[in-house]
C-alpha cells in the first residue's frame, strides 16, 4: 500500500508540473502561478528547471513541416 501511495504521489506532481507549463505557455509569471499554488517564485523555478525550452531550430523545423 505505501508503494501505491508514493506512485499516486508521484504521478499528482507530475500532472502539477504539467499544469504549470501549460499556464506558463500562457503568459503567466512564475510569481502568479506561485502565489496561487501557495509556493514561492523560486520553488516554481526550481520546479521548471528540468523543463528543456525548445530551440529556434527545432521551432523553425516544426513551422517549415506545416
Amino acid at each position: 500500500m505505501e508503494e501505491t501511495l508514493k506512485k499516486v504521489l508521484a504521478e499528482l506532481e507530475m500532472i502539477r508540473k504539467i499544469k504549470m507549463i501549460e499556464l506558463m505557455e500562457r503568459g503567466f509569471s512564475q510569481s502568479k502561478l506561485g502565489n496561487a499554488l501557495g509556493i514561492s517564485q523560486a520553488t516554481v523555478s526550481r520546479m521548471m528547471a528540468g523543463k528543456p525550452k525548445p530551440s529556434k531550430d527545432k521551432a523553425a523545423k516544426s513551422d517549415a513541416d506545416e
